[in-house]
């Protein structure tokens, strides 16, 4: 899956976001593409909107898992990397719910990710 086909995908899945998505399709550029879907995951965690937060968890993993390098790459960097600002915008005793939420593998890569960082 190429950025274009990730873009229709997230267009397709999270609506809310298809206009932003649309002005950037033709800067070519996967880590603006999946900064979008980050920011969205960001803002219904901030609202307690469990139902899309767990849909934009789902719509990530598949990305990942059907993305070609440069989309996984952008994942990585990206929505991996910003894990942590999201957990910490939920309070305490909300952030477990919001970790479980994360699928398995997205959840992996984030644990090598911080113990790579050590932190």
């Amino acid at each position: 899956m190429n950025q274009y086909e990730v873009a229709d995908e997230i267009a397709a899945v999270i609506p809310e976001v298809k206009t932003e998505i649309s002005r950037l399709v033709h800067l070519k550029n996967p880590f603006a593409l999946i900064r979008i879907i980050t920011r969205h995951t960001r803002k219904m965690v901030e609202q307690h909107n469990e139902l899309m937060t767990d849909k934009c968890m789902k719509l990530i993993d598949s990305i990942y898992r059907k993305g070609d390098l440069m989309i996984k790459n952008a994942i990585e960097n990206v929505f991996i990397f910003s894990l942590d600002n999201i957990f910490f915008t939920c309070p305490a005793g909300e952030r477990k719910q919001v970790i479980r939420k994360v699928p398995a593998g997205l959840y992996a890569l984030y644990v090598k990710q911080v113990y790579k960082s050590g932190l």
